[in-house]
């Protein structure tokens, strides 16, 4: 037997203080006359007391364990796995031909053009194989197994990181056909006109003009390309004519014109002209776009 009171268990609002209580009151029952239950006949108190006081701690008990037991564990959560999503990587342009040629047209035409490292913007497989390529400030017209030569190339300066508004016209040339050259070699190599540039996303066509012909400028990559062939006799007219380049976005929306480029110049950030009229006073210009081709 004992006179401690049991620990404060987890029971109802209020129920605490009800039971110390009753449980402070049958304590005292040695002095006081009042008890928590009736006194059976024949027996004492005391010998009462305490049995009853440990009944109520059972239930007490009970009730806590009750209140305290957990809830039955559910079915297992399936695992989650938790993966990164990998971020897009940009594809190298498809050009229809190994890799290992892609390489060698870029290493050889930017050797013979003088123009150092070069990439491979577009690749034609015509009349003549010819290649488009930019180095870091120049633009490239690349022939390749024509007249005996596995590369001939030319270039021409600009500033690559920076377009003129929508687009820019960077190589614009004629040849005459292989039959009207000196060298044996070349005969029977077509005429041909070259006009290139590059575009921004909002150019979706670009028709060129010349000859009373009007043609459809291949789009890829940033750039824009036109290859015009005229028989192996073709002399290149006297007159003075560039032909019109128009730019069209995605709607028909007309963009401009490849005169346009020359009728306003552009700097860069720094405040240097790198586009259109390199003669004007930079502060009369507007900024120049920056070309992201992939």
């Amino acid at each position: 037997m004992t006179d401690m009171l049991p620990p404060t268990r987890d029971l109802p609002p209020g129920s605490h203080t009800r039971i110390r209580a009753e449980l402070e009151r049958a304590a005292a029952g040695r002095t006081r006359r009042r008890s928590l239950f009736p006194v059976l006949a024949g027996k004492s108190r005391r010998r009462l007391l305490f049995p009853v006081l440990a009944g109520v701690a059972s239930v007490a008990a009970v009730a806590t364990s009750v209140a305290l037991l957990p809830p039955a564990p559910g079915p297992p959560a399936p695992a989650v796995q938790i993966t990164s999503t990998p971020m897009d990587t940009p594809k190298a342009p498809d050009f229809g031909v190994p890799e290992e040629t892609v390489k060698a047209i870029e290493k050889d035409c930017g050797q013979v053009a003088g123009a150092g490292d070069a990439k491979l913007y577009q690749l034609l497989d015509g009349e003549v194989r010819f290649a488009l390529l930019y180095s870091g400030s120049a633009a490239l017209d690349c022939t390749i197994g024509v007249g005996g030569m596995p590369y001939n190339s030319g270039f021409a300066g600009t500033e690559v990181k920076w377009l003129p508004g929508h687009f820019s016209v960077d190589l614009s040339g004629a040849s005459a056909g292989g039959d009207l050259n000196l060298k044996p070699i070349y005969q029977g190599v077509p005429g041909s006109r070259t006009v290139a540039g590059r575009v921004d996303g909002r150019v979706a066509r670009v028709t060129y003009t010349i000859d009373g012909r009007t043609v459809e400028a291949g789009i890829a990559n940033g750039t824009f390309l036109v290859r015009m062939y005229y028989p192996s006799d073709w002399q290149i007219p006297n007159i003075d004519d560039q032909g019109v380049l128009r730019f069209y976005d995605a709607a028909g929306t007309l963009l401009g014109t490849g005169a346009d480029v020359w009728k306003k110049c552009y700097v860069d950030p720094q405040g240097k002209v790198v586009q259109g009229d390199r003669r004007a006073d930079p502060a009369t210009c507007v900024p120049a776009t920056p070309w992201n081709p992939r």
